[in-house]
């Protein structure tokens, strides 16, 4: 049998897995690119790549083993041990005669037995990871990412890249990753401007897709050993940045239109207090739900708020870590609320969301580029007004601070002078 197809002038390796087999090796097709549009050649490589797959299977079912990507991955640090880069027995038969020679010859020097043998000529091949798997492998190999991510957190974190393998996928099929080449990724790329132009979406979109899928790819063949080139793989795919700041909105917009009773009488006690608190001290929605109760300090002589991250509730950035003073409107929202909002909400994008639809339909956004996030945009121009110093500024906004930051950074003291120099109510 040649366990050959021809596709797009290129030679694939193709076998189904025999049934005897499957309790071994549950993979239903093994294909991969033999990498020549000559028949010959293709020819001889398959044969090559049959003896080595069906010795393979003879070792899996003589051991009771199952067929596993990780067995790659030990073969190639066990070839690194005795000083070779690892190459299939395929790579080896149509590279140069004398590195063959060389490795046969060390074999023979050495005597090591079959596990080290295999190592060193090429006996286990690259395992066929398809783009979906790598996603699911992906996740597995990244703990250290959600280790202190609350359950709401990781489902954000995964949505947009589980979003990105799924557009790979629709534009150049589940692909095994390790024959993807540049091409797949340009037209990739030639997928979203196409998106872009007849959807009215944002470049920006896309771009995040190149970061996501490069991150993907890279931690995967990084594990697996598969020295996939995801540098040139990715390699200026970047679309111009068209990302839209956000317009802030004016202090007498604040007090008299956005904070206005009337204007918000049919929201949610909660949720109007929250806004209040947003506006006054820049302090997020997705901020003042991770703010418990024994982090509301209203007894000391300055009343404030810790923001701090937990096990399982991480902040956007580490800078984001902060105390608050309260005043204003955000000191009366408190002691409205002296256990905060933490236990009112299970699921803080639903708040904004909430909160969002509700100043669209009431029309309390003055353009299509306000949002409920331009309150944050708003405090930093207040603080800005008023000559605020960049290390106060830097300390309440939750930013990194850009000189060389020495102490303990701004009191609780020198912040709420600032902040009563900006309070709006």
């Amino acid at each position: 049998m040649q366990h050959l197809i021809h596709r797009a002038n290129t030679y694939y390796f193709n076998r189904r897995v025999p049934l005897e087999i499957k309790e071994y090796d549950p993979r239903p097709l093994i294909r991969f690119s033999l990498k020549t549009d000559s028949r010959t050649q293709a020819m001889k490589l398959a044969a090559l790549k049959n003896i080595e797959l069906e010795n393979y299977w003879k070792a899996l079912i003589e051991t009771g083993q199952k067929h596993s990507h990780t067995n790659y991955k030990q073969v190639v640090d066990r070839a690194s041990l005795f000083g070779f880069n690892y190459q299939s027995s395929q790579e080896l038969a149509i590279g140069p005669l004398p590195e063959l020679i060389n490795r046969l010859l060390f074999v023979a020097k050495s005597g090591i037995q079959e596990k080290p043998t295999e190592a060193v000529l090429g006996g286990v091949a690259k395992p066929e990871i398809k783009l979906d798997d790598a996603l699911t492998k992906f996740w597995d190999l990244s703990n250290d990412v959600v280790l202190s991510k609350s359950a709401h957190q990781i489902k954000k974190w995964k949505n947009p890249r589980r979003l990105a393998m799924k557009n790979l996928i629709s534009c150049i099929g589940n692909k095994v990753i390790t024959e993807l080449n540049r091409d797949d990724l340009l037209k990739f790329r030639d997928w979203w401007i196409n998106r872009i132009l007849n959807e009215e979406l944002k470049n920006c979109g896309a771009n995040k897709n190149f970061k996501q899928l490069k991150s993907i790819i890279s931690r995967v063949s990084d594990h697996y050993k598969l020295n996939i080139d995801t540098k040139h793989l990715f390699h200026k795919l970047k679309l111009d940045d068209d990302t839209e700041s956000r317009s802030s909105f004016s202090t007498d917009y604040i007090l008299n239109t956005l904070l206005n009773a009337d204007n918000l009488s049919g929201m949610k006690d909660e949720y109007k207090n929250m806004i209040f608190v947003f506006a006054e001290t820049g302090v997020g929605i997705d901020e003042q739900a991770g703010v418990l109760p024994e982090d509301i300090i209203l007894d000391d002589t300055i009343p404030h708020i810790v923001i701090t991250p937990r096990p399982k509730n991480k902040l956007k950035t580490k800078y984001r870590k902060r105390l608050i003073p309260l005043t204003g409107f955000a000191l009366d929202a408190f002691k409205k609320y002296p256990l905060g909002f933490s236990t009112l909400i299970d699921n803080p994008d639903s708040i904004s969301s909430a909160i969002a639809k509700y100043l669209k339909e009431n029309d309390l956004l003055p353009t299509d580029k306000h949002s409920l996030y331009s309150l944050r945009h708003s405090f930093q121009d207040r603080l800005l007004a008023v000559n605020t110093p960049d290390r106060v500024q830097a300390d309440l906004m939750g930013h990194k601070f850009v000189r060389e930051a020495y102490g303990n950074g701004s009191t609780l003291e020198q912040k709420k002078e600032w902040m009563l120099k900006i309070q709006l109510l």
